[in-house]
């Protein structure tokens, strides 16, 4: 088969497919009567109605998860990708949720992740079934529904559901991702006591921990003029933001740039920053002392200050971000951590250096949740298998490659990663105006279908 040929026929399928489910606000929801709020649930149907109006079996895990498949075999190959997305934050030049196609880009929340690169090995299995491929495997495309928050879904449709021999996922970049670094998420919380005078009253900061956190605002009683300091601030640091006095209090609000958590270098995270800025005011001493401690500890992205800059050649270096930090007098702080640690460095070290940071600050540590790192060796036959067709297909040399992102390969007894992003594909998962270019998922939709036919033929 000449697959980019045959992918480059399905491109405004892709499109017409694609947009309804970018339509869907799929950002999880708190909600008693579906599993992770209605607008995923949504999702998940849509794609469930779709591939059975083409032909294709599905089934629905009670909202958790789904499946889409063909062929017949007692192994089956996995395909996992998931519907929920971030929310959209601010930023936007379109709205997150009417996608449109603009420069030969498609803009809106979920377009890189996931659902374009989801969409994208769904027409690799429709087109090789239209072409009447009947794979000697179970191909299963596996719609995840919480990745974005706590993987409980995926988690229980593997309590009900097979597990595939083999598996990759459309939600990280080509060639072949072959290691992942370890994930590690948790709150340090310490008290804040009360004070009558120059006082942090209130901050708040970050929704997840996954994203570096794009605004920051706090009320705080000082007894100095501060608007001159704060813009010059602001100035100084490339940062928008604004400051306001009210009575007694002012109430100031900075602006950073949102990213990844797995990439927090190349965000500007405003609550460090807005930190920062505010142990530059005459705050009263012990809350001075806490916010210089917090500072002190987690102001690279490296995880230096923490005594965690671990590396090694396998994955690269440890991140660290500071994903959430909320602040109420009289009361207590509390900071949310996103960590992602080298496969060959053990978790109880990263907690044992968070403890400590715990301890100075008086406070508690609690794990949030906790991935261990996924490493598959490079001369694994399937993983051969799917960075040759890369290479093929993409004219190119390249190696097995490691992330610090965190992906529903982990959730496989054995699986990579493996796309949708090329080398040179614009980054933009988790930030404001998320795209990706069309051409890109015609590609991935070529190497997806040749990945599936040498794979279950």
């Amino acid at each position: 088969m000449e697959f980019i040929k045959l992918a480059q026929s399905y491109q405004e399928e892709y499109v017409k497919k694609l947009f309804p489910l970018l339509e869907v606000p799929s950002v999880y929801q708190e909600n008693e009567l579906f599993a992770y709020g209605k607008p995923i649930d949504q999702a998940l149907n849509l794609m469930l109605e779709m591939g059975e109006k083409d032909g294709f079996s599905s089934k629905n895990i009670e909202g958790h998860a789904g499946h889409i498949e063909f062929g017949e075999g007692k192994e089956i190959l996995g395909i996992l990708g998931h519907l929920d997305v971030v929310p959209p934050g601010d930023g936007w030049s379109t709205n997150p949720f009417q996608p449109v196609v603009e420069g030969g880009k498609i803009y809106a929340r979920g377009a890189q992740d996931d659902k374009g690169p989801v969409m994208a090995a769904y027409i690799a299995m429709k087109l090789l079934k239209d072409e009447g491929f009947v794979p000697k495997k179970r191909v299963r495309l596996i719609l995840g529904t919480d990745e974005e928050q706590d993987w409980k879904g995926i988690h229980y449709y593997f309590t009900k559901e097979e597990m595939p021999s083999f598996g990759f996922t459309p939600d990280a970049s080509f060639p072949v991702i072959h290691a992942e670094k370890g994930l590690l998420d948790a709150y340090i919380t310490c008290s804040i006591p009360d004070a009558e005078s120059n006082s942090l009253l209130s901050f708040s900061s970050g929704n997840r921990l996954n994203m570096v956190p794009d605004t920051a605002i706090a009320e705080i009683r000082v007894d100095e003029q501060i608007e001159n300091k704060c813009k010059d601030y602001l100035q100084r640091h490339d940062l928008k933001g604004t400051i306001v006095k009210r009575n007694e209090n002012y109430s100031i609000t900075f602006i950073g740039k949102t990213a990844h958590g797995s990439t927090p270098e190349k965000g500007n995270n405003a609550a460090l920053h807005l930190l920062k800025f505010l142990k530059e005011t005459k705050l009263n001493s012990v809350h001075t002392d806490i916010i210089d401690c917090i500072i002190n500890h987690l102001s690279s992205s490296n995880g230096k200050e923490l005594g965690c800059n671990f590396f090694d050649r396998i994955s690269g270096a440890l991140t660290c971000n500071t994903g959430t930090v909320d602040w109420q007098i009289g009361e207590e702080c509390r900071i949310g951590l996103n960590i992602r640690y080298p496969v060959t460095v053990q978790a109880e070290v990263i907690l044992n250096r968070l403890q400590l940071f715990s301890d100075k600050l008086n406070g508690k540590l609690k794990v949030h949740d906790h991935m261990k790192a996924l490493h598959i060796e490079k001369d694994h036959p399937d993983v051969q298998t799917l960075l040759k067709i890369y290479n093929q297909q993409a004219d190119d040399s390249a190696v097995p490659q490691s992330i610090g992102g965190a992906t529903y390969a982990r959730a496989l007894q054995t699986g990579v990663a493996y796309g949708a992003l090329f080398k040179d594909s614009p980054d933009t998962a988790h930030q404001a105006d998320e795209h990706i270019k069309l051409s890109d998922m015609i590609k991935a939709v070529a190497i997806y279908a040749e990945a599936i036919y040498q794979l279950s033929k």
